[in-house]
């Protein structure tokens, strides 16, 4: 969040929306920007399609909110806010937002996952008595993807746990929060690279590996940046249809005739999309799992 480390003390926010029309959002973003606000978001009520998703998303209505620290002088953005709404006829609502509640309370609904074989994730600010360092999976995703709860990456994990990746060299693409890698890296995997395009997702991958104490290489950057002479026994894609479809071609570079990929994040629907791209390069599948409408995959190249 840009607004957190402002100040010494975080103060709570108020959050202004103007609910304003589809061609007015990139204007009114622009207006309230001007206010010198801490963070800034929109909906421009058009459905979110691929690459963004994989599931088409019905469009709200469309908005912008804008966040000011709820301090001395507010009131007077507030008059000046509220003027403009009604000069240009948007609805205009105002919410107190607690910092505190914003940053932690997310955590509550965050449990400990219990995986095969006795492994387990554990939220970095929870603790589980009777799990072993090598079963014990420490795991703060802050802003990433993958905190094991979605169905794409509990099939991963359990799958992992299955294959065993001890002593193999592990591809982990889109790691998000590192989970994947973890894990293998907690089954002792020979050596693991962790590949993540986005830098506030890195960061947490990073934090995470710390946490649990591992080595893994870590990349900030897609597949196109994993130097072409490193080939792997292990890949983990847990991304979407419409990533792993194009990627295909350039990840079996990575691989050798007895590799694995475990292939996630694709909707039932799609996955005879899946099944062609890898035979038609030659490769099988060998195993496929549907969970909640979610498919995976273990492919060999």
């Amino acid at each position: 969040m840009p607004w957190v480390g402002n100040s010494s003390v975080s103060p709570d926010y108020m959050a202004v929306t103007c609910f304003v029309s589809a061609d007015d959002v990139e204007w009114a973003a622009q207006l309230l920007l001007d206010f010198g606000l801490s963070g800034i978001e929109w909906e421009d009520g058009k459905p979110a399609q691929a690459p963004f998703t994989d599931i088409p998303l019905i469009p709200g209505r469309p908005f912008v909110r804008g966040y000011f620290p709820d301090e001395p002088g507010f009131d007077n953005i507030r008059v000046e806010l509220e003027h403009l709404a009604k000069q240009h006829g948007w609805d205009m609502t105002l919410e107190r937002i607690r910092t505190e509640d914003w940053a932690n309370n997310w955590k509550q609904y965050y449990h400990p996952i219990y995986l095969k074989d006795n492994y387990v994730v554990v939220p970095a600010w929870q603790d589980v008595d009777g799990i072993d360092d090598d079963h014990r999976i420490i795991l703060d995703p802050a802003m990433a993807f993958g905190t094991g709860t979605h169905p794409t990456t509990l099939m991963c994990l359990n799958e992992i746990i299955e294959i065993d990746p001890n002593r193999l060299r592990v591809l982990d693409l889109g790691a998000g929060s590192g989970i994947l890698a973890i894990i293998a890296g907690k089954m002792h995997a020979h050596e693991i690279w962790a590949v993540e395009p986005d830098p506030v997702a890195f960061r947490a991958l990073e934090s995470n590996i710390a946490l649990n104490h591992l080595k893994i290489h870590t990349l900030l950057g897609t597949l196109k940046d994993v130097p072409h002479d490193q080939v792997f026994d292990l890949a983990l894609c847990n991304l979407i249809a419409d990533i792993i479809i194009p990627e295909w071609p350039s990840l079996i570079q990575h691989l050798h005739p007895g590799s694995q990929a475990i292939l996630s994040g694709i909707l039932w629907e799609r996955r005879e999309e899946i099944i062609r791209v890898v035979e038609s390069y030659g490769g099988h599948i060998t195993k496929m799992v549907e969970r909640d409408g979610w498919a995976m995959m273990v492919a060999t190249p």
